[in-house]
């Protein structure tokens, strides 16, 4: 078997011209949710890629870790339609996440390195069920905890 990089890899180099282009279009007059969107979505790409996912989209079929209570629910409903009842959830909001990167990056500090030990650490998708994911909207939508699972510890969501 030969290991094959994806075409829609994300490098160091790239996710620096997304930094770059996140606080140029701030200092231009662009609100953060505007301006921080691409740097969002390389970010998401370079840790999925590093644990081993693909560039595509998450699915609940490509995601290990699923709360107890949505594995009770697909046992209960096999073929339920994933969207009509599970939700892939980024640990740490995806946008607390790209915050993280942005300030390694105006530190100085963004590396093939920096990102590793920042999705070891911070890096964790789980499947949750929708009303779970309601709940945690409700509790910490967009709030970075100390880790992922304190925050879903939060919303009493148990794995």
């Amino acid at each position: 078997m030969t290991d094959t990089v994806s075409r829609n890899a994300v490098t160091i180099a790239q996710l620096e011209l997304a930094c770059r282009h996140t606080e140029e279009m701030m200092a231009a007059g662009v609100t953060e949710n505007m301006a921080i969107r691409t740097l969002e979505l390389f970010v998401d790409v370079y840790a999925k890629l590093h644990i081993g996912g693909a560039a595509s989209p998450h699915h609940v079929d490509d995601v290990k870790l699923w709360s107890v209570d949505a594995l009770r629910l697909r046992n209960r409903m096999p073929n339920a339609k994933p969207r009509s009842h599970f939700r892939v959830e980024h640990g740490t909001p995806r946008r607390a996440f790209a915050r993280t990167v942005l300030n390694l990056y105006q530190k100085n500090d963004l590396s093939r390195k920096t990102m590793a030990e920042l999705i070891e650490r911070e890096y964790k998708l789980a499947v949750i069920t929708l009303k779970q994911d309601r709940r945690l909207n409700r509790i910490a939508r967009s709030k970075k905890f100390d880790t992922p699972e304190e925050r879903w510890a939060a919303a009493g969501i148990e794995f």
